[in-house]
């Protein structure tokens, strides 16, 4: 189904697991009780959920309407957050090491510098999102259509992109050593640090080499 059309929770029935931390339950259990009934309803400062710097240690916000959410500096360390509505929310400086937002709608996210090794965004809209400067080692983005993101200055080290289709994604000065990148296609920009003791940028032909060689024999890179 696509993330315009989706349903997203919005009561307190909702939610398959509150976080431990009781100022970070309180706020949620705020948010939700203040939301308009109407889901189409506009959103406005006092319907957006208040929670940069909170701990949701122990939290499941799996297939919650988060749209807007303000979860900057946020500790979200595995926490299940598959399918939820995540529309231009910010993440920025977030910790999201381990935690799983497959299939949420993650479009105009701001999460510059957010931590997230071994982050699963598999089957994620991530459309216009911004991760520049961010940690994302080792972070599945498998078979994810990754259109206009920007990964600018982050460290995608290991990082599993097979089967992405890439549509102006922008790879400035990241780092991709050790990248899964089989069946990967599509268009990025560059140049992209392929070293792995030492630094080694490639851009144009040279960089669409390196792709070829990692097994991503479809990628474009613009000049």
């Amino acid at each position: 189904m696509d993330a315009v059309n989706k349903s997203y929770g919005r009561t307190r029935a909702a939610v398959r697991r509150w976080p431990d931390d009781r100022d970070t339950r309180n706020a949620l259990e705020s948010y939700l009780d203040g939301l308009p009934v109407d889901a189409m309803a506009e959103i406005t400062v006092s319907t957006v959920l208040a929670a940069a710097g909170l701990d949701f240690t122990g939290a499941d916000l799996s297939a919650l309407d988060l749209n807007s959410a303000d979860l900057a500096d946020a500790i979200l360390r595995n926490v299940p957050m598959t399918e939820a509505d995540l529309y231009e929310s910010w993440l920025s400086g977030a910790d999201l090491s381990g935690a799983d937002l497959s299939g949420s709608d993650l479009r105009k996210v701001e999460a510059r510098g957010c931590r997230g090794v071994r982050a699963r965004f598999c089957g994620a809209d991530l459309q216009k999102s911004d991760f520049g400067g961010s940690d994302l080692r080792g972070a599945d983005f498998g078979d994810t259509q990754l259109r206009k993101v920007l990964f600018t200055e982050s460290d995608l080290t290991e990082a599993d992109f097979s089967g992405c289709t890439f549509d102006g994604l922008s790879l400035a000065k990241s780092r991709m050593w050790g990248c899964v990148l089989i069946g990967a296609s599509g268009i990025v920009t560059g140049p992209v640090n392929v070293g792995k003791e030492s630094p080694e940028l490639l851009d144009g032909r040279e960089l669409e080499s390196w792709f070829r060689g990692s097994g991503a024999i479809s990628i474009t890179v613009a000049r």
